[in-house]
């Protein structure tokens, strides 16, 4: 599917029906890393419309000359949100720096957001001085054995566990996004960094609904201590660091994300009971 915002085509992919789930992916990476982690586990329950988008130069989106940075991406975002999910409200799912773009969203929009779903989210410009060192805590030797491609080298530098099983899911969810991404526009024209105004409203961001906050212990690229900050401001919040995990946390330990976004839907129907 496709929504006109501005002059760019958003691509999006719509599941179920029910209260919104608006999912918001990485950096340079698309809808597909989301839907590939979150339908196996939305799929078992009922009421929920989830909304996985590409954002402008990733995916099946395309970049456009006015975007400039973070500030810019999340006008692109309300403006999606205003035209697809309407006044209702909804929840929020951000991986990475589709986690950055989540607390902006909070910011500007909290009242209509009734939970919000964090993974390994880059939250701050200074999180580089508190990155764990790239690690490989366990390798096949099948995997060791493979051919060597670009794929392989890719996902290898991301990979705390790195196993075939593992190296399939990034064929199938991360590499045919990093072969489509525009790269140009992402290097050159826009920053991953808000504004001086929005980078520090973000820094000071509340948020008491239910929420669930996941980083990996092994991450090299986002680290865990920064996410950490937000549990003061979130009271609502579950908050887990998980061993054997990297930036691709869901996919290196699957059955306890799975167990702890089950939980954040729970904790989500049982608010909702009460009102």
């Amino acid at each position: 599917m496709v929504c006109l915002v501005r002059d760019i085509p958003i691509y999006y992919e719509e599941y179920g029906e029910g209260k919104p789930v608006l999912s918001i992916h990485g950096w340079p990476v698309d809808h597909r890393l989301m839907s590939s982690c979150l339908e196996p586990i939305f799929c078992q329950t009922q009421g929920y419309r989830r909304i996985y988008l590409d954002l402008p130069g990733m995916g099946r989106t395309p970049s456009a000359s006015w975007i400039h940075n973070s500030d810019n991406m999340l006008e692109i975002l309300i403006e999606f949100i205003d035209a697809v999910i309407g006044d209702e409200e909804f929840l929020l799912v951000g991986e990475s720096y589709g986690g950055r773009l989540a607390l902006g969203l909070i910011y500007k929009m909290s009242k209509r957001i009734a939970g919000v779903l964090l993974l390994c989210a880059s939250t701050d410009p200074d999180e580089d001085d508190y990155l764990p060192k790239k690690k490989i805590l366990w390798q096949s030797k099948q995997l060791a054995s493979m051919e060597e491609s670009d794929s392989l080298r890719g996902y290898i530098d991301m990979a705390v566990i790195a196993a075939p099983e593992m190296y399939n899911k990034w064929q199938s969810d991360i590499q045919p996004a990093l072969d489509i991404a525009d790269m140009e526009f992402l290097s050159n024209q826009c920053s991953e960094e808000y504004g001086p105004g929005l980078e520090k409203a973000i820094k000071t961001v509340t948020f008491d609904k239910p929420s669930c906050i996941l980083a990996g212990r092994q991450d090299h690229v986002v680290g865990y201590l920064k996410s950490y900050e937000l549990v003061e401001r979130f009271p609502r919040a579950t908050f887990a660091v998980l061993d054997c995990a990297g930036h691709l946390l869901q996919i290196e330990n699957e059955p306890l994300f799975q167990q702890l976004v089950k939980d954040w839907i729970w904790r989500i129907d049982l608010d909702s009971s009460t009102k």
